[in-house]
């Protein structure tokens, strides 16, 4: 397993080939191992985790999914130079200038600031994966919308392109459809304004087409997704003018620990542009420089523009920070340019050995740093790779054994939360919550993603807390051998795997029966604030809960309950895939507690009739219940929404593909027709 966000990426693809297996829909099912579960799917940007479960379906199963998602990866990185190269060429570009991009773009080096340099994507960088991939389809969708404003040729591949880097990663399409934007707004000595207008619409409604399957359940569902207050502010917001300054300044956008001669390279671009200005530069430059412009003041970040940002879309659940991305293509593309001027000012003909020897050792001197600076970082995360290799071969007879055995016990496994024992207990480098998250053992453990509102809630298990196992349907608890976890008594030694143990813990199964006395008006605002409350109560322990009135969408007329006797027991529980079941002996009315995040997609059925289903304490879901001997039933319902989405913008695309006759927009009124001087024969 990699130190990073790959883990969560793996086990989503993991998710999706289950999702085909079981008949459901891979584009909107339950994952249930992080945060106490949620539609991750639903909402989270799909496209790269569909390719490689394609690929891997494709090969008939033969390779093993890890292989497929290694090697999909792995061309990701690596074929970036070749997608700069298209790019650039479909810019206008000359093939040096292109060329220049090419060797430049895997350059790029920063402090792991999330932007397109190796530490984004290596086994101990960031991670991220679908970034990757639609940096890929960003460079191509600057590419095809250059073309297609300045043409009227190649608009819907743009906008697939566009809709494309949307679905991989979601910032990414986002700064490639604001860059087009802005392309739209440089004027062209050829295209008239407004038929450049038009076929920026084009592109825009194909991306919009493509990609409306997933931006629709994410605006319908923006009140349910969690803004998370254990993110860091900058992540939100970026990080200001001052900062962004120094950096740009320093080199540390394009060259950490070296000297910075990509940002030297970047500011000759700038600088070859404004000379060229005086002899017309190329729209290509214009955009280059523009571009650069935009994304670095973008970068700037809400300490600099405040609600200004709102204007361009970027609210404040974005990740702002990530839209170094877009600042690095362009002051790469900038770079190129000034190098590729160089290469082609000592090619001119007559081309002399003397000329070409100079550009030769120039070009050599110039990257010997980079590449030696690069060389060097890749050489330490291959080093730090391969111990990780030896540590986990060391472990196979007992870190598998550990999380198959906790995968049996059907409930939630813990090994530690990140913020305690658990960030130390690695194998190599790697923490043994990671496993379980491989192995879609649904754990609390660390924040693989916490777009739950429950999952800033999980972080706060006490493992000292008896009530809380319970709360949590903790089962199994994965820890050294010789530590001792928990209260005295508590948990108990289940099985041994070398130096690791399996202890169990009283989970108790993700169905209670518990009394709700109390409604509380919730929002995602103060749902952290409220559930927070109630954990450091005595609900808990006594099984009490709190009827969270989310948004006021369940009504206060619900039955509530007065804690008293016990209300009875759960027998015979069962889960199939992700429809969980249970028998209820209720001796008096109660409600029954379903220990998994609410969505409003999930159906209850008591003794085969369908329920509401209410948000109780700490987020989770319920179901009022009389006395008697009942069946219940919970199943992740999503509906066709997402299926017929995507097939209306397959059909938009195809209508919005058909060729039309285009109407000509004249630059400038035609002179009037002078008399001829000529004399008349």
């Amino acid at each position: 397993m990699d130190l990073n966000d790959n883990v969560f990426h793996y086990t989503l693809i993991e998710r999706i080939v289950q999702a085909v297996h079981d008949g459901e829909n891979p584009l909107d099912c339950w994952s249930a191992e992080w945060s106490f579960g949620f539609p991750v799917l639903r909402i989270y940007q799909p496209f790269a985790h569909l390719l490689v479960a394609a690929a891997y379906f494709a090969s008939g199963k033969y390779l093993t999914l890890m292989t497929v998602f290694a090697w999909i990866r792995f061309l990701a990185v690596v074929l970036l130079p070749l997608t700069f190269f298209a790019a650039a060429r479909l810019l206008g570009f000359s093939p040096l200038v292109a060329a220049a991009a090419a060797v430049l773009a895997p350059m790029v080096s920063t402090n792991y600031l999330y932007g397109m340099e190796y530490g984004s994507f290596d086994w101990a960088g960031s991670g991220l994966f679908p970034q990757a991939v639609a940096t890929h389809f960003m460079l191509l969708a600057l590419g095809f919308g250059y073309v297609a404003l300045a043409t009227g040729r190649r608009a819907v591949p743009a906008g697939l392109f566009v809709g494309l880097a949307l679905l991989s990663q979601l910032i990414y399409g986002y700064m490639a459809a604001w860059s087009i934007a802005l392309l739209a707004l440089i004027p062209h000595p050829a295209v008239h304004w407004r038929l450049r207008l038009r076929r920026a619409i084009v592109v825009g409604a194909t991306a919009l087409l493509i990609s409306a399957f997933q931006l629709v359940p994410l605006l319908t569902d923006a009140k349910l997704i969690n803004h998370s207050r254990w993110e860091a502010a900058w992540k939100w917001d970026s990080y200001g003018i001052k900062q962004v300054l120094n950096w740009l300044f320093s080199g540390e956008l394009l060259d950490h620990g070296r000297l910075p001669v990509l940002t030297i390279l970047a500011a000759a671009g700038l600088v070859l542009y404004l000379w060229r200005r005086r002899r017309q530069a190329s729209q290509a430059e214009s955009f280059t420089v523009l571009g650069a412009a935009f994304w670095l003041l973008m970068y700037f970040g809400r300490p600099a523009w405040g609600v200004v940002l709102e204007f361009f879309g970027a609210t404040a659940d974005m990740h702002l920070h990530r839209v170094i991305g877009g600042l690095q293509i362009f002051l790469v593309l900038l770079a190129a340019s000034a190098l590729g001027a160089l290469w082609h000012e000592f090619s001119r003909p007559p081309l002399k050995t003397p000329l070409a020897a100079a550009a030769v050792t120039i070009t050599l001197l110039m990257f010997y740093p980079m590449v030696r600076e690069r060389g060097r970082h890749l050489a330490a995360n291959a080093a730090q790779g391969r111990q990780n290799l030896a540590a986990y071969a060391a472990a196979s007879n007992s870190l598998p054994p550990a999380v198959r055995d906790a995968a049996q016990h059907r409930g939630r496994a813990y090994a530690g939360l990140a913020g305690g024992w658990g960030a130390s207990f690695r194998i190599g480098s790697v923490p043994v919550y990671a496993s379980l998250s491989e192995g879609q053992v649904p754990a609390v453990s660390f924040l693989y993603h916490a777009m739950a509102l429950t999952g800033d809630i999980m972080v706060l298990f006490n493992e000292q807390a008896p009530a809380q196992y319970r709360l949590f349907n903790i089962q199994t608890v994965i820890s050294p051998a010789a530590s001792q976890v928990g209260p005295p008594g508590l948990l108990r030694q289940r099985a041994r795997f070398g130096d690791l143990q399996n202890l169990d813990a009283p989970g108790a199964g993700y169905f209670d029966l518990v009394d709700v006395p109390r409604v509380v008006n919730t929002d995602r605002a103060n749902s952290y604030d409220v559930n927070q409350r109630w954990l450091q109560s005595d609900g808990p322990a006594s099984r009490t809960h709190w009827l969270l009135d989310f948004n006021r969408d369940s009504g206060t007329a619900m039955a509530l309950t007065s804690p008293g006797s016990p209300a009875g027991e759960v027998i015979n529980e069962a889960q199939q895939g992700q429809v969980y079941r249970a028998e209820l002996d209720v001796l008096r009315p109660a409600y029954v507690l379903f220990k998994m995040t609410w969505h409003p997609n999930w159906v209850a059925y008591l003794d085969s009739r369908r329920q509401p289903v209410v948000m109780l304490s700490p987020g989770f879901s319920g179901v009022s219940v009389p006395a008697g001997h009942h069946r219940i039933e919970f199943r992740y319902m999503p509906g066709p929404l997402k299926p017929l989405l995507l097939l209306a913008g397959l059909l938009g695309v195809g209508l919005i593909s058909i060729p039309r006759r285009q109407r000509v927009y004249p630059l400038v009124p035609p002179p009037p027709a002078r008399a001829s001087k000529r004399p008349q024969r």
